[in-house]
């Protein structure tokens, strides 16, 4: 007999039979699966058997899928949430993307996509749960290295020199040494994804030559550096199916896109990091005409350190490959960063940052001349 105790647990809760059944025969080869008819039931069910996945209907007799929603984040933070819905509206979806969802589906949903979807919320939640666990053991160097060296998760190698360093309360005693940590993390979220790899080491790296052209003291320099590392942390909790999408963003899409500066507050504060490097994280989508996200801060209500990696990771997006699009030449990323200046980035920082890339060129172009063999008459 086949043994599914290994197997991840999936909870289906929705009102009609059709769907319910439907979700749980396309289901049940991989997964063990539950279903319920209510969100009462729902709520139970949880309360009695972990679950990893749970795939939620909005509109259910008696308790509405919201407050289902709400109540199951009150018992578990950690379950990926899957709404399946066929009256949701934009009002629903909104609220519903508040509290956390992975993804939002219409029905009637395709299968081969339901299939997939699945399989990817249970592997974020699996790699969600191990970063959460390295991040809460941090401050234990015994702890963590006894998951480290007991683990195959990726994060490993690069925190096995530094799990012996001391935190003061404040940070690393030697910054350089978080800033490694930072690194992994990053690493970790982008391992996934292969349009996403090395994002946040570029983005650190066109950071700190900004802050370096601003004079900025060493120990503010070093927080921008590490909160550029880890800017899209919290995309861990979004479905890349949003994040790559091609073609035009949905409102819903926008709305569970702009949940990550708040995910990635949520995975970080364990680690009692500054309020400088949690305030670059949250608001590097704020826009300098104050129509950004998630607060609407303008000018310099934004924090510099922001303000900063906002036009580097905009630099690094546009010259870099998507899904939905191909890379912007160097030179038309430049001028769409003129063309914003004032509007969504700070221009004063545009123009330093545009002279450092100019001056960056120039090197690069005297590096190969010099390279170039020379040829003999």
């Amino acid at each position: 007999m086949e043994n599914r105790n290994n197997l991840p647990n999936i909870l289906i809760v929705d009102d009609e039979i059709g769907p319910r059944e439907s979700l749980r025969m396309i289901l049940k080869p991989n997964y063990n699966i539950f279903t319920v008819e209510n969100g009462n039931a729902a709520i139970q069910m949880i309360q009695q058997v972990p679950m990893d996945v749970v795939t939620l209907d909005l509109k259910m007799p008696g308790i509405s899928g919201i407050d289902t929603l709400k109540e199951i984040r009150m018992i578990d933070p950690d379950i990926m949430i899957i709404i399946i819905t066929g009256y949701g509206t934009l009002k629903s979806a909104i609220e519903a993307i508040r509290y956390g969802v992975f993804d939002y589906i219409p029905k009637p949903f395709n299968v081969p996509e339901i299939i997939s979807i699945i399989d990817k919320s249970v592997q974020r939640r699996k790699l969600n749960l191990k970063i959460k666990e390295v991040v809460s053991k941090f401050f234990d160097p015994a702890s963590l290295k006894d998951i480290i060296l007991t683990s195959d998760f990726p994060i490993q190698n690069g925190i096995k020199g530094i799990i012996n360093n001391k935190w003061n309360g404040e940070g690393f005693s030697d910054n350089q040494n978080f800033l490694k940590f930072a690194k992994v993390l990053a690493y970790t979220l982008e391992e996934k994804d292969p349009y996403a790899s090395g994002h946040s080491e570029r983005v650190c790296y066109y950071s700190d030559f900004i802050a370096k052209r601003l004079s900025i003291p060493p120990k503010d320099r070093s927080e921008i550096q590490v909160a550029a590392y880890l800017h899209d942390i919290g995309k861990i909790g979004i479905s890349n199916r949003f994040i790559n999408k091609k073609g035009t963003l949905t409102p819903i899409d926008w709305a569970i896109i702009k949940q990550h500066t708040k995910k990635s507050i949520e995975l970080l504060v364990p680690l009692n990091l500054s309020s400088n490097i949690l305030s670059y994280i949250q608001y590097h989508h704020e826009r300098f005409d104050g129509t950004g996200y998630p607060e609407g801060l303008a000018g310099d209500q934004i924090p510099i350190g922001a303000r900063i990696i906002a036009i580097s990771d905009a630099y690094d997006s546009m010259t870099s490959n998507h899904p939905y699009r191909n890379p912007l030449s160097h030179g038309e990323a430049k001028n769409e960063l003129l063309n914003c200046a004032g509007k969504q980035f700070d221009p004063n920082l545009v123009s330093v940052f545009l002279d450092v890339l100019n001056e960056m060129e120039e090197v690069f172009l005297v590096r190969d001349h010099l390279k170039t063999p020379s040829i003999s008459y």
